[in-house]
């Protein structure tokens, strides 16, 4: 190689992140600390809250969203984000219901705060471009944060209800007497309560959670996305009344025992794993609509 081209390719330089990106990450990191510190008390009421059958799946979602975070943000050199204030002031109400969280004894408040101060991060580091690729995580957060005691417990009752109702037409639909009275379902020899466990509350939040994913990661029109996040919540509904149905006529013909213990359990798992493949269905429907094969729909 002559000088000359020598001087035109320059110096081989080895990559290295740039001083201004370690600061930022520096103040990043510093201020996670700070948040962890601050809302420590929603935080163990969250992981509290974690141990119900409703939300064991949320201690997956912090690992998932940080997955997704980490598949997006190399699509943000493209975009050369500039930080924005408007983070500052996303973080500023956040810490306001903190504040409020811990003044009222309503934690989920508290939590809540935790993902809209995160937002506030995100926004202050990376700005509002930076923040329409690194959406679906961030979104994807609110699923860690329980319901409201008091919301649940409205949800879950109302939930109890419309499945003793839908279940008691399955049974009958067997051609078998049966009657409502409330939550209980009377068979006659039996007496079945549906309980607050058997509301559907349990398979719920871990389908809407799952449904959100697909929804996001299919490259798909977005009323097909709208609608498959969507259906989670009938098909929950539906499946949970069907299992119910399913469990008085069990009884009804071979007793009490089928409505507990391990086969009670194991019912349980079953209509989870159909609910999942009827929105692996859902989403072969779509694909077929746009002349994709199931995997093509994802990228893969």
């Amino acid at each position: 190689m002559t000088q000359a081209s020598a001087d035109a390719a320059g110096p081989a330089r080895s990559p290295r992140v740039a001083p201004a990106g370690l600061f930022n990450l520096a103040i990043i990191a510093v201020v996670a600390m700070c948040l962890l510190v601050i809302y420590s008390d929603a935080i163990d009421r969250m992981l509290v809250r974690w141990g119900a059958d409703e939300y064991n799946h949320a201690y997956m979602i912090p690992f998932v969203a940080f997955y997704l975070f980490w598949l997006r943000a190399k699509d943000l050199d493209s975009l050369d984000p500039v930080g924005s204030w408007l983070g500052v002031g996303c973080l500023g109400v956040g810490l306001v219901l903190q504040v409020l969280g811990a003044l009222s004894a309503v934690f989920e408040i508290s939590q809540y705060g935790l993902i809209i101060s995160i937002w506030g991060v995100a926004v202050a580091a990376a700005g509002l471009r930076g923040v329409t690729v690194l959406w679906v995580p961030l979104v994807y957060l609110l699923f860690m944060v329980p319901l409201p005691n008091f919301l649940e417990a409205r949800l879950t009752a109302g939930l109890q209800l419309l499945s003793s109702q839908i279940g008691v037409a399955v049974i009958r639909g067997a051609g078998l007497s049966v009657f409502l009275e409330g939550n209980v379902i009377d068979l006659g020899s039996y007496k079945l309560q549906v309980a607050e466990a058997c509301s559907g509350m349990r398979y719920l939040f871990p389908l809407m959670s799952f449904g959100f994913l697909c929804a996001v990661l299919m490259r798909g029109r977005w009323w097909q996305r709208g609608i498959l996040f969507l259906s989670t919540i009938p098909i929950t509904i539906l499946m949970n009344s069907f299992r119910i149905g399913v469990i008085g006529i069990l009884v009804n013909y071979y007793g009490i025992e089928q409505a507990e213990g391990f086969l009670h359990d194991f019912e349980g798992w079953v209509i989870f794993m159909s609910c999942v493949l009827i929105l692996f269905a859902e989403i072969w429907v779509f694909a077929r609509m746009e002349k994709q094969k199931f995997l093509q729909i994802f990228g893969l």
